[in-house]
């Protein structure tokens, strides 16, 4: 006896449409997504938005128009900044530092203090201004 053999085709998968969904997710993602904006102001004292608030930070450095420098409003010589805030660090076991400054500063004078408390251990350093009106 003779069995009939039915001839079946290979199976495959048609991506005609998860092409088309693919296409359809791509668009959606670029046309949803927010493009990125230059983050650098040249003007420190004022930007355009107002940054989130870290939860508590005891150190903030203040450097007035007059040169002075103070911690947490405690005058302090720049040449004791890097010990006076190593220390204040290690006794706070926070390591987040706030820059006050006017906009009549250097930029010669945020970078060196920027660098002192580098040196002194601050692994987060944040700029405080005033929102542009």
């Amino acid at each position: 006896m003779e069995f009939i053999r039915v001839k079946r085709d290979a199976p495959h998968i048609e991506v005609t449409s998860l092409v088309d969904v693919i296409f359809i997710l791509l668009i959606f993602f670029m046309v949803s997504s927010d493009f990125i904006k230059p983050l650098i102001k040249m003007d420190l004292p004022r930007a355009m938005y107002e940054e989130e608030k870290l939860e508590k930070v005891d150190l903030v450095i203040t450097l007035s128009s007059d040169g002075q420098l103070y911690v947490n409003k405690k005058a302090v010589a720049l040449e004791e900044l890097q010990n006076y805030l190593a220390a204040e660090m290690a006794r706070l076991g926070k390591y987040d530092v706030i820059f006050k400054g006017g906009s009549s500063i250097g930029y010669s004078q945020f970078v060196e203090i920027l660098d002192i408390a580098k040196l002194a251990g601050a692994t987060s350093f944040s700029i405080e201004h005033d929102k542009k009106k």
